[in-house]
């Protein structure tokens, strides 16, 4: 983690360093595979980019907010969507090489 920049910040520009941070953590931690992780980050990073974008009144800075916010909510499906399924139910079995469909 980055140190944080110094002194006076507004709420606004120590918001936005944090979700830029925790989206390099994000990123960070896709890299070594810790998917559960880099997911939390990224919602959480999506939800500051949110909050951001809900109280700006400049209309590039609002875009930008969204539109970051999306990518991050799209990293984290992807993410969930390539995690394994653990929920004890069986996965579809492959046919073996043996069987043959009756003639």
């Amino acid at each position: 983690m980055q140190a944080a920049p110094k002194p006076p910040m507004t709420r606004a520009q120590k918001l936005r360093w944090y979700a830029g941070q925790l989206m390099t953590d994000a990123a960070a931690d896709e890299k070594v595979g810790s998917r559960e992780t880099a997911t939390s980050r990224y919602l959480q990073a999506a939800d500051i980019l949110l909050l951001l974008a809900k109280v700006e009144e400049n209309y590039t800075a609002w875009k930008y907010y969204t539109d970051t916010a999306a990518e991050c909510q799209k990293r984290a499906k992807r993410l969930i969507a390539l995690a394994p399924k653990d929920d004890g139910i069986p996965g579809p079995v492959a046919p073996s090489s043996r069987a043959t469909p009756p003639s």
